[in-house]
């Protein structure tokens, strides 16, 4: 079992994410989630990570798949991708949490290529993860911080 969980939650045309206060990944955005507690299945887990992180009670996550990743060849860890539709924005943004900054990021922010905020594994990994391909898995390699290689693999 993969130890963590990340969630995407979208409004319209734009992702809520959080640009965090600690490592790893202090002062870049990414989605939220987090470390599963023992005996916690992953949906479980990312429903209460959302919760806790955002105050947005969740009903429904849609699993998305894996994302795996290894430094300097090793096999290091990896983490179960969600997304969620919400239908209304719960709040107004930006706003300050125990976790960081939380904000609605328009996708194509996100993406754009001279955009070095975000998370360097996050513009490949949106290529596909609200596409209609769910059972995906996903491998980042990474020398240090430095994204190497990302790709992705579909379970059959």
């Amino acid at each position: 079992m993969l130890p963590y969980t990340i969630c995407f939650l979208k409004y319209k045309n734009q992702i809520l994410l959080l640009n965090r206060m600690k490592a790893p990944w202090m002062g870049n955005w990414n989605g939220v989630g987090g470390k599963l507690e023992p005996n916690e299945t992953p949906e479980a887990c990312v429903l209460r990570e959302v919760e806790e992180e955002t105050g947005i009670v969740l009903e429904t996550v849609s699993a998305r798949g894996e994302m795996h990743w290894t430094n300097f060849g090793e096999a290091n860890s990896g983490m179960y991708v969600y997304t969620a539709e919400l239908t209304e924005r719960p709040f107004q943004t930006p706003i300050a949490t125990a976790e960081g900054i939380l904000d609605f990021k328009p996708l194509d922010w996100i993406l754009a290529e001279a955009n070095t905020g975000v998370v360097n594994n996050l513009k490949p990994l949106f290529e596909s993860v609200f596409s209609a391909e769910p059972d995906s898995r996903y491998l980042a390699a990474y020398e240090g911080n430095k994204l190497v290689q990302f790709c992705k693999k579909i379970k059959r």
